[in-house]
């Protein structure tokens, strides 16, 4: 089925507007959504992203993934976040190009991309996926309450055709979902997921328990959580609002506002 691309100047959320859809009763599955501006974005924890008008690519892709489990809902994460790294790779160094635990897209160490993942759930099964998506493309001019953003143009000095770019990452990111099907795919989206790890087998400081700790990511569960073990050997199991990064005093990342 074709993908359906539906383009607006400005919305609250390009997510939102799917998930208002689903609720109309609509069938939203392999729908694209575009925006120019949003007024209001979604994120993880209340956290926002800076995007000035028509400088950035923010877009929702709904995709009908009730072929998997429901307990499964991190391999889209990992699907959708490699698909976007190799579509970025065809265009910047790929060796200064992470994933960062979930679904962040990094350029060394600031952040060029991100999203937010909105499932529904059928019984045992998934339904629909809404992929948000907000990709610093134009921009390069950021607040400074904006910890560590970098786009396409900071880092080449060139301007990117949002319609390219766009076609690019939705055939890649659908092409990398429907893969789900298969297990030896989701094999291969792992290991790639993890290859491309930010800090993956790397010490860092985290900031965890109200406490700054020294820890290395080792992997990740079923479930998507970080597995990570500190100084003293303990192995710590995180979800997503468990841990930042880095010390709040120093910076804090955020998700996609999308």
């Amino acid at each position: 089925m074709a993908l359906k691309i539906l383009y607006f100047d400005e919305l609250n959320s390009t997510n939102v507007y799917l998930y208002d859809k689903i609720s109309e009763k609509n069938d939203i599955a392999d729908m694209v959504v575009v925006a120019s501006h949003q007024t209001a974005g979604r994120g993880m924890d209340k956290n926002r992203w800076e995007s000035e008008a028509g400088k950035n690519l923010l877009f929702s892709i709904a995709l009908n993934v009730n072929f998997l489990d429901a307990e499964n809902q991190f391999k889209i994460s990992q699907a959708v976040s490699v698909a976007i790294y190799e579509t970025l790779s065809e265009i910047i160094d790929n060796q200064s190009i992470f994933i960062k635990w979930p679904n962040d897209i990094y350029f060394d160490d600031s952040k060029l991309a991100g999203m937010l993942i909105q499932n529904t759930i059928e019984g045992k099964k998934m339904g629909v996926s809404i992929i948000g998506i907000g990709l610093n493309v134009n921009q390069i001019e950021f607040s400074k309450d904006i910890p560590n953003p970098i786009s396409l143009k900071m880092i080449t000095g060139n301007d990117y055709d949002f319609d390219n770019l766009l076609n690019r990452l939705i055939v890649k990111i659908k092409e990398a979902v429907e893969s789900l099907r298969f297990e030896q795919k989701c094999e291969e989206i792992n290991e790639k997921y993890i290859s491309k790890s930010y800090r993956f087998g790397k010490w860092a400081e985290y900031f965890y328990h109200n406490q700054v700790k020294t820890m290395i990511i080792n992997g990740f569960d079923k479930y998507g959580r970080l597995l990570l073990r500190d100084k003293e050997g303990a192995e710590n199991v995180c979800d997503v609002k468990e841990l930042q990064f880095f010390p709040p005093s120093c910076r804090r990342d955020s998700e996609a506002d999308v």
